[in-house]
């Protein structure tokens, strides 16, 4: 009847405020606990697309919704950065997109501890590169008045608010609405450190 998910990470979903019959993209979804919050949020009502590269991981996806008695939930396996290439027809669809991105994980230290040797300086530039990529790739599926949260488990400046700053300076037609910083443990004594922001195209 229900699924874990770290208690910062539930704040996500519902910042991006799904909507019962909205189409909803979730960009990096496996293995799809925040799909299966945005389906909930939306009374199983409408369709969330969930995509990712990893097709094993994204067949967990597939199994959770299952589980949950779920049914908006739609699977797709590809590279996020691609899809709007690849699937025209999907271009200006989304009410609503969540790129969750592939992140740092410096947020998470508390829970993984081995991330602080696997993560150096040439990392973060490499990370920060395909974020701006998720971005840009993604950004011409929203409709207009679209909203987009673009959310990170880290608390590294340059994968969060110094990335935003400058894709917003790119982009006149987007507004940010709202954005925070959890630090870990902030949220009733746990919690992994997150970054969120809301954003809506104008």
């Amino acid at each position: 009847h229900w699924c874990v998910q770290d208690r910062s990470a539930q704040t996500i979903a519902p910042l991006l405020d799904p909507k019962p019959g909205e189409r909803v993209l979730d960009a990096c979804a496996a293995p799809g606990g925040k799909s299966t919050h945005l389906a909930e949020l939306m009374g199983d009502q409408g369709q969330v697309l969930a995509l990712d590269r990893g097709e094993a991981r994204l067949r967990r996806v597939a199994r959770n919704s299952e589980r949950l008695g779920l049914g908006c939930i739609e699977t797709r396996h590809g590279d996020a950065v691609e899809l709007a290439s690849e699937a025209p027809e999907l271009l200006g669809q989304f009410d609503a997109l969540l790129i969750d991105a592939p992140c740092s994980g410096l947020g998470t230290l508390a829970r993984h501890a081995d991330a602080r040797w696997r993560i150096d300086p040439a990392a973060i530039e490499g990370l920060v590169t395909l974020q701006r990529q998720l971005l840009e790739g993604l950004l011409p599926l929203l409709k207009p008045a679209g909203r987009l949260v673009y959310a990170t488990c880290t608390v590294h400046p340059e994968e969060n608010g110094e990335l935003l700053e400058a894709f917003l300076k790119d982009h006149p037609q987007l507004r940010l609405e709202q954005s925070f910083q959890l630090w870990p443990g902030q949220l009733d004594g746990g919690g992994d450190g997150f970054f969120a922001a809301r954003i809506v195209r104008t």
